[in-house]
Formats: structure tokens, C-alpha cells, sequence
């Protein structure tokens, strides 16, 4: 069951900006044109580990084309902002303002050598023609813990950290993200949660929430078990219920398995050399997969250049699977065998969050920012200039759309803390706000049209009578807020049933 999305807050948003430049001083003018022009482009997305943590591989999934080099390279000490452009190139600016453009290399990678030192750069603008990146932006940032020390001082700074001195170009290139995917490898470590607090500091106090911040297991194949993502989806579990008030959520991915399948760095060659491995006698195909040692084996009767090669794309885990598909079906394509790895990558569910929930609410994200930043602007003008302000924001609240910015404020209050409630009423928030459809809004996966009416009115009665009774004065405000998004969902779903339109 689908809802219609409601009408979309930039444009009221971004039409009440253009009206005040009429009627303030130039400077606060030019100000407003830089937060419309933020508010119109694509969605920030900032992508944050720890060295070594498969960062740049998931980079590469999510744009589609492995672009973001994965060893350690120049550019992987940089602020790199890969972002769609109607010619492939790499501009490397440096802080002393002038640009250098470059080609990617032969790989269709961004070079290694940029030109310039890297103390010299200010950030890295790559530009892709993929379609991928017409609606967000992705903003690379270096690897957190680097064995470089200028480079962790470099990100520390960025991030708000004491360490090293940072130019604000970069500073501003992090701080221009709107919602942050931070990648973890197996066990959270104390400066994890530190880093992404310093996210939180660096950017936006409308979009770092939680809500807006999302985690993930990588390298969930390395995990000691029988079934490692089985044991991954455990850890995840875990993970986001102690990162609860920094993300979301945290999901597991097997990172090169989803770059290979997604970038076709997974060729025919390679399907072939899987189908060899499964015409194999069975004990010698199970000694293959004991170790990397044994994978290679050199008196198993396939190429050991290409069984390197597979390893480097797969590792044992995605052989593993890819050749138990071709064991199941031998007549299985090679995109058949992409698909599937995709899939048991744990890739597709991320893409739907940051389709489904960052992308879908990137208007809601984004006027969030525009509106917090006028707000500020606002705070530091001269008196006349700034009761003509807030009257525009304070009429520009009133309009129904607003609603959907008022739910990511509540839920950003509770998701970090500052409102304490209860656990099932905070995942019950969290829910609401990060569901990308109604049933898991609602929390009724598959659920039919009539239950998921019922569920909404009775959220919505729950939430009024907790805002009435038995709640402090800052957690009935939360509770109104709730009850009425929870209300409005009621009444779409209910028009969607009758085939009339809300009330």
C-alpha cells in the first residue's frame, strides 16, 4: 500500500527565501542565495570509517563504478566529492584557490598522482556522468586512525577533533552533509562513537540526528561462524541498539562482494572460472575453501592467476556462495551470478534505506537545513532585519507541510537523547520517521490495508492520551507531535481505501 508523499516543503521554503533578499541588507542576501542554492541541489551524503574498513568499496557500490581508488593513494588522504557532471573529469582545488583539472587513469580511477601534494589540497571534485549521482552527492572522506599522521589529524580537524591544522574548504566540504553512512568492521571501538558525534558537531544541527545518520557492518564474510552473516545480522542488532543515539540503524554487508557485482568488476571470466570450481570433485572443491592458502593450491587443475584474481573480487565467501548457485542451477548467468551476489551482498537493503528513506526525505533534510540556517542568520542581524525574518519563518511553520519538519525535529530530540522516553516508545519513533513505507511505519511488515488503518488510529490515540497524561511537559511536546504525523497517516491510508483523498 502506497502513501502519496505530501507536498513537498523546499519549494514554499525556497519562495519565502527569494521574497526576503527584496527586503534585507546585500550581505544578508548573499547569504540567502548560498542556503537556497544548498537547498536546491542534491542530498550530502557523507561516507566515514576507520582506515582499511572497506570504506572506498562501498563507495564504489553505491556509485555504481569503481572509481574510489581502495589502496592507499594520495587521493584516499582527501576530502573527495564524487557528484554528476555532463563530462567525467577529477578537479583537484587546492587552498591556495586555483584548480587543476585531471582524467581518471586507465582503470577509470582517480589517479594517484594529483599534481600536487597532498598538504596542498583543499578537497578532491570528481565528476561522474552516472545517473547515480544526479540526486546525491557523496562526499569521501579520508580513513579515520590513518597510518598517516598529517591524514588522521587532517579528518580529526574536519570532524571538530584537536588534532591538526585544517583549511575550512574542507571543513565546510564535511560540514555540507545532510546525512552520514559510517562504515564499522566487527567490534565498535570508543572513537567510533566519538567520530560520529564529531560528525554530528561538523555538520548541520537540523541533519545529524540519528535519523539522518546510518551505520554499516562490513567485511561481514570475515566474521568466525558456520553462517557469518547470520552472526552479522546479530551484531547489527547489538550494535544498533548501543549506537541508538548516534544512528539509526546498522546493517550488515559483505562490501567487496557488492563493489564487484555492482561496478562489473565481476566478469565473465570470472563466472567461468567459478563453473571449473564446481565441475571439481567435491573434496577437492571443499579443500579449495578451507583457506586462502588452499584456494590457491597450484596442483588443483585451474589457472592460479585466476583463482587470485577471484579472490580479490570475492573473497572465499562470495566464491562460496556463487558456486553453491552454480551447483543449484548450472545453467545460471553470469548476470544471474551478479544478481545473486548483489543480493546475499546485503547491498539491496541498504540502497532502499538511502532510496527509500534519505533520498525520499531529502526535501524534508534539506528544508530543514535551509530553515535552521535562516534561523541563525536571523539570530545575528540587526533587529529590523531579524523580527522581519522570524515573522516569514513563523508563518512559513504554519503551512501543513510543515508537519513532516516538526516529526524530524521530535524525532532527532528523542533519538539523541535530549527527551528521554521509553525503549519501545523510542524504537516506535525511530520507526515512524525511518519506515520507507507504511507498514514499517507502522511496524506491520505485509501487513493488509484495513490492520495497518487500525494501527495508525490506535498510535495516534496512544500518543494523545501520553501527551495528556503521564508525560513531562518536553515529552508531551514530542507525543503531539507524534500523534498528529501518526493522525495524517490515518487519514491517507484511510482516502487510499476508499479511493477519495485525505481529509
Amino acid at each position: 500500500m502506497t502513501v502519496t508523499s505530501p507536498r513537498r516543503m523546499s519549494p514554499l521554503v525556497a519562495q519565502m527565501a527569494r521574497s526576503l533578499q527584496q527586503r534585507v541588507p546585500p550581505e544578508t542576501a548573499h547569504a540567502i542565495d548560498g542556503i537556497v542554492a544548498r537547498l536546491q541541489g542534491p542530498l550530502q551524503l557523507a561516507v566515514a570509517g576507520r582506515i582499511k574498513s572497506g570504506k572506498s568499496t562501498v563507495v564504489n557500490a553505491l556509485i555504481g563504478r569503481r572509481v574510489s581508488a581502495t589502496d592507499v593513494r594520495e587521493c584516499t588522504r582527501m576530502v573527495t566529492r564524487f557528484q554528476y557532471g555532463t563530462v567525467d573529469r577529477v578537479e583537484v582545488r587546492r587552498l591556495d584557490g586555483t584548480v587543476r583539472t585531471l582524467p581518471y587513469d586507465g582503470d577509470g580511477v582517480i589517479p594517484v598522482d594529483l599534481g600536487c601534494d597532498p598538504e596542498e589540497v583543499a578537497v578532491v571534485d570528481a565528476y561522474l556522468t552516472y545517473d547515480a549521482l544526479r540526486h546525491v552527492t557523496i562526499i569521501d572522506t579520508p580513513g579515520l586512525a590513518s597510518l598517516h599522521e598529517e591524514s588522521a589529524g587532517r579528518t580529526q580537524g574536519m570532524l571538530g577533533g584537536e588534532p591538526g591544522p585544517v583549511d575550512e574548504q574542507s571543513r565546510q566540504a564535511v560540514a555540507a552533509a545532510e546525512a552520514v553512512l559510517y562504515v564499522l568492521t566487527q567490534s565498535i571501538r570508543a572513537d567510533d562513537a566519538d567520530a560520529l558525534a564529531a560528525f554530528r558537531r561538523a555538520s548541520s544541527d537540523a541533519t545529524t540526528s540519528p535519523i539522518n545518520a546510518l551505520a554499516i557492518l562490513n567485511k561481514a564474510d570475515q566474521l568466525q561462524a558456520d553462517d557469518p552473516m547470520g552472526l552479522a545480522h546479530e551484531l547489527a542488532a547489538e550494535h544498533s541498539h548501543t549506537l541508538r543515539h548516534a544512528v539509526s540503524q546498522v546493517l550488515p554487508l559483505v562490501g567487496l562482494m557488492a563493489e564487484s557485482a555492482l561496478t562489473g568488476n565481476f566478469t565473465e571470466a570470472d563466472a567461468q572460472v567459478l563453473r571449473e570450481i564446481a565441475a571439481l570433485e567435491e573434496p577437492v572443491r571443499q579443500m579449495l575453501f578451507l583457506s586462502t592458502d588452499f584456494f590457491v593450491r597450484p596442483e588443483v587443475p585451474i589457472d592460479v592467476a585466476a583463482r587470485e584474481r577471484l579472490l580479490s573480487r570475492l573473497d572465499r565467501y562470495g566464491a562460496a556462495k556463487a558456486v553453491a548457485a552454480i551447483l543449484a542451477d548450472p545453467g545460471i548467468s553470469t548476470g544471474g551470478l551478479r544478481r545473486l551476489l548483489e543480493t546475499d551482498s546485503g547491498f539491496p537493503r541498504l540502497r532502499r534505506i538511502i532510496d527509500g528513506v534519505f533520498s525520499v526525505r531529502a526535501d524534508d533534510i534539506k528544508s530543514s537545513v535551509a530553515l535552521s540556517a535562516l534561523d541563525r542568520l536571523a539570530s545575528a542581524a540587526p533587529p529590523a532585519v531579524r523580527d522581519l525574518m522570524f515573522d516569514h519563518l513563523e508563518e512559513l511553520y504554519q503551512h501543513p507541510e510543515a508537519q513532516q519538519l516538526r516529526l524530524l525535529e521530535a524525532a532527532s530530540l528523542v533519538t539523541t537523547g535530549t527527551v528521554e522516553l521509553p525503549d519501545d516508545m523510542f524504537d516506535e519513533v525511530r520507526r515512524l520517521v525511518t519506515g520507507a513505507s507504511p507498514d514499517e511505519m507502522l511496524g506491520a511488515p505485509g501487513a493488509p490495508a484495513p490492520d495497518l488503518i487500525q494501527r495508525a488510529l490506535d498510535a495516534a490515540g496512544r500518543w494523545r492520551t501520553f501527551a495528556t497524561f503521564g508525560s513531562t511537559p518536553a515529552q508531551s511536546r514530542i507525543a503531539h507531535t507524534i500523534h498528529r504525523s501518526y493522525f495524517m497517516l490515518w487519514q491517507q491510508l484511510r482516502a487510499i481505501a476508499t479511493g477519495g483523498a485525505p481529509t
